[in-house]
């Protein structure tokens, strides 16, 4: 055997004789993993050797106690005599309302009247977005309003709109722009209610180029007049409104009388345009009582 191969079998010795030892360690000195893992408020534990497996489990509970408390009182009210319940029943009822319109295709008037006692509730703004709404002498019209009788002003202008534009549902009804319209429901265009123009008194740009603005304003305020007292009632227990109405033949009859009685010259309906002593008597009486 040659000195190469000496060492050869030299070095092979030497790792079997590694190997031997440290085996012979590992039997002796076995090795611990221990791996841990919590979730929530459970702890577990787990040990594990090459030669031996421990489990330890811990767990640990936490208990959240919630308190209700609910006071109750009770008040006893001594009954001095037997008790009595009463129940009352109310029932309203809810009159029908209708609309009347009025067209005078010859005098170019259109009013549109309801029978509602409670008046709407009167447009507070801006008119530019009403259908119908011209405008252009919208700051004349509201200088003419200041020019009506006393008694109109005081009655008329915190509920009443008063609007210079060309009233479409007029329109529909006279087949052209009116000179005025007075309208107590707010008449859209197809004749359906309720827009935001209740109670309003309408005056176009035709009749100021017309030279009948103020004839007409009177006229369509006297209509307003009217409607705002429709639920006078006279002494003897009568509506007073509308024995007007009957006295001097319509409504529109009444408002022309009115216009008069006021000092205006000019009157879509009547023959006439002067008031008789009775008449001007009865004028006297209705705004008196009503007013």
């Amino acid at each position: 055997m040659n000195k190469r191969t000496k060492l050869i079998a030299s070095s092979i010795l030497g790792i079997i004789l590694f190997l031997g030892v440290s085996y012979n360690y590992v039997l002796n000195n076995p090795v611990s993993v221990t791996v841990t893992a919590s979730i929530g408020t459970t702890t577990s534990t787990s040990t594990t050797t090459s030669t031996t497996t421990t489990s330890t489990s811990t767990t640990t509970s936490t208990t959240t106690t919630s308190t209700s408390t609910t006071t109750s009182t009770t008040t006893t009210i001594p009954l001095l005599s037997p008790q009595i319940t009463t129940t009352t029943s109310t029932t309203t009822t809810i009159p029908t309302t209708t609309t009347t319109v009025e067209v005078s295709p010859e005098k170019d008037s259109v009013t549109i009247n309801d029978n509602n006692p409670v008046d709407p509730v009167p447009y507070e703004g801006v008119y530019a977005a009403f259908e119908g709404f011209e405008g252009e002498n919208q700051n004349l019209l509201d200088s003419l309003v200041q020019n009506l009788p006393e008694v109109y002003k005081e009655t008329l202008l915190e509920k009443i709109s008063f609007i210079n534009g060309c009233h479409l549902y007029g329109v529909e009804m006279l087949g052209e722009c009116p000179f005025g319209v007075w309208d107590s429901a707010g008449t859209f265009k197809n004749g359906d209610t309720n827009a935001d123009w209740k109670l309003s008194v309408w005056v176009s740009n035709r009749a100021f180029r017309s030279n009948r603005a103020f004839d007409t304003l009177l006229h369509e305020s006297s209509h307003a007049f009217s409607y705002l007292n429709r639920n006078c009632v006279a002494p003897d227990g009568t509506n007073k409104r509308q024995q007007a109405q009957e006295y001097f033949g319509s409504e529109e009859l009444f408002a022309d009388s009115l216009v008069l009685y006021f000092g205006g010259d000019y009157v879509f309906y009547r023959e006439t345009n002067s008031l008789s002593d009775a008449e001007n008597a009865y004028l006297q009486e209705f705004i008196n009582l009503c007013t």
